[in-house]
C-alpha cells in the first residue's frame, strides 16, 4: 500500500537543464518546453521573442529557487553532509513514501508559506520533504528554517 519498487533503483536528476527534445518529456518540464519553443519561433528582434525569453528564464529562475530553497532546508535541517542524504533517501520496497501524510501536508504548507509555490516541477522534491517527516522533524522546525530558505 503506496509503495513503489521502482522506488529501489530511484535516481535524481542533479541539473537543470533543458534535454534534448526529440519525443517525450517529462510532464515537468512541459511548462519548460513549451516557453523554449515559444522563445526559438519567436521572430528576431521583437516583442514577442523579448516576451518568450521573460517568460523562459522566469521559469528557469523559479526552477533554481526550487531547487536551491530544498537544499538549504534540508542543509538546515540535517546539516551539509547528512541533508544530502536525507535528501535522497529512498525507502524500500513494502514502505510507504511517508509515515504521517498529515505531516507532509504541513510541511509543503510551510514550504510554500515562506519559499513560494513549489509547482508543478517542485513535486520532484516531495519524496525530500516526506523523509523530513520520516526523520521526525516539527512543523515548527520546519517552519523556522523555510524562513530562512
Amino acid at each position: 500500500l503506496g509503495s513503489n519498487p521502482a522506488n529501489d533503483n530511484a535516481t535524481f536528476i542533479e541539473d537543470n537543464t533543458l534535454p534534448s527534445f526529440s519525443r517525450a518529456v517529462n510532464q515537468r518540464d512541459a511548462d519548460l518546453v513549451y516557453y523554449w519553443h515559444k522563445f526559438r519561433r519567436s521572430p528576431e528582434g521583437s516583442a514577442e521573442k523579448l516576451d518568450a525569453q521573460r517568460d523562459l528564464l522566469d521559469v528557469m529562475n523559479h526552477r533554481l529557487h526550487v531547487d536551491n530553497s530544498v537544499g538549504l532546508v534540508m542543509k538546515l535541517l540535517f546539516g551539509s553532509e547528512i541533508g544530502e542524504e536525507v535528501m535522497k533517501t529512498v525507502r524500500p520496497a513494502g514502505q510507504p513514501l511517508v509515515d504521517d501524510w498529515d505531516c507532509l501536508k504541513s510541511m509543503v504548507r510551510s514550504f510554500e508559506a515562506h519559499c513560494g509555490s513549489l509547482s508543478q516541477y517542485g513535486m520532484k522534491h516531495m519524496r525530500s520533504l516526506a523523509n523530513i517527516c520520516n526523520a521526525g522533524v516539527k512543523e515548527e522546525a520546519m517552519a523556522e528554517v523555510a524562513a530562512q530558505a
